[in-house]
């Protein structure tokens, strides 16, 4: 099945629709319910040739489903500022809002939310939340006593604080970008990170950190 969208250039034909892989245009059925709807978006089953080319077996699809359901076949934009990232707990990963474009016909998509996409940032949104207590509750007890706000992970002068620069570097040499990726570390080293997210904290409160890290209990 594949997407169509409507032609909005063709205002005298306005049962024209457009497909991503035909050059010529195809028509909705007089016969098909959606015939006087004219729906954005449709997928259909096969193209039936008469004296024009005919969708056979055609659906309404919601324009924000082929994003999420067609990733493959979209062209994201960067990650929206605005709504900002977040972080999910039911699947342990940074999530953010994007829009797109479908296939080489390039169709505007509005931003959906997906998962962030690989990169520098996704670990510094990762390092936010963790440091925040969003990813391991047991660490959310430290937020008070942390010698810098999480959000100076997402600055531009972020690197000129020893300890950012620390924590990202643990983060991306094992990969951790996820809370899954951190359990497989701490399942190999559990003293992995141990030393860097103590930079963000004063020296009264290591012993604490040191005996119950990891904070894995409550994730």
């Amino acid at each position: 099945m594949r997407c169509s969208c409507i032609s909005q250039t063709h205002p005298h034909l306005p049962f024209l629709l457009q497909t991503p892989l035909l050059d010529d245009p195809v028509f909705i059925h007089p016969s098909s319910v959606l015939f006087k709807e004219l729906p954005e978006f449709v997928v259909y089953q096969e193209i039936v040739e008469t004296t024009k080319m005919y969708m056979k077996g055609v659906s309404t699809v919601d324009m924000q489903w082929i994003p999420v359901l067609l990733p493959s076949y979209c062209q994201f934009d960067k990650p929206l500022e605005e709504p900002p990232p977040t972080y999910c707990p039911e699947k342990g990963r940074m999530l953010c809002h994007r829009a797109s474009v479908f296939y080489r016909v390039g169709w505007p998509l509005p931003a959906v939310q997906v998962d962030f996409p690989e990169g520098l940032d996704c670990y510094k949104h990762f390092a936010r939340v963790l440091l925040e207590g969003q990813v391991f509750p047991k660490l959310a007890s430290y937020k008070g006593c942390l010698l810098s706000s999480p959000s100076t992970m997402l600055k531009t002068w972020a690197r000129l604080q020893p300890r950012t620069e620390s924590l990202l570097r643990a983060l991306v040499a094992k990969k951790a970008n996820c809370r899954d990726a951190l359990l497989v570390a701490w399942s190999k080293n559990p003293k992995y990170l141990l030393t860097e997210y103590l930079e963000w904290l004063p020296q009264a409160v290591h012993a604490d950190v040191e005996k119950a890290w990891p904070p894995t209990g409550d994730h």
